[in-house]
């Protein structure tokens, strides 16, 4: 009874490893493709990173504490978070005209509320 019950233990055990390395796999190949998706939108854009950056800052009048390309987007947007008076403000600027397109709190007390494109 106790081999039997061990055997059990090890084959569940052998289960939970090869399921989590699977789950592992397929992250990484996820993050393979996130990471193409967001070189290949950034290779369009006609501004650069610092450039949509300073647009963001001057919309908001805030400090920048992080950008990125928004991969979720059809056309190439960067999302910069920038900080002012306390609060992060998500900003969208257009990675081809450099134009802040909205601006909206990142403040799940304020979730929803946003600025559009004056």
């Amino acid at each position: 009874m106790n081999k039997q019950h061990n055997t059990i233990l090890t084959a569940l055990f052998t289960m939970i490893i090869m399921a989590g390395t699977a789950a592992n796999v397929v992250q990484a190949a996820e993050s393979k493709d996130n990471e193409a998706k967001e070189l290949q939108l950034f290779s369009k854009a006609k501004i650069s990173l610092s450039e949509a950056i300073k647009a963001a800052e001057l919309k908001t009048g805030g400090k920048a504490i992080e950008a990125e390309v928004d991969e979720d987007s059809k056309t190439v947007q960067f999302e910069v978070e920038v900080l002012k008076d306390g609060k992060i403000h998500k900003v969208m600027v257009d990675g081809e005209t450099g134009h802040a397109l909205k601006v909206s709190l990142d403040d799940e007390s304020k979730e929803g509320v946003e600025h559009e494109k004056e």
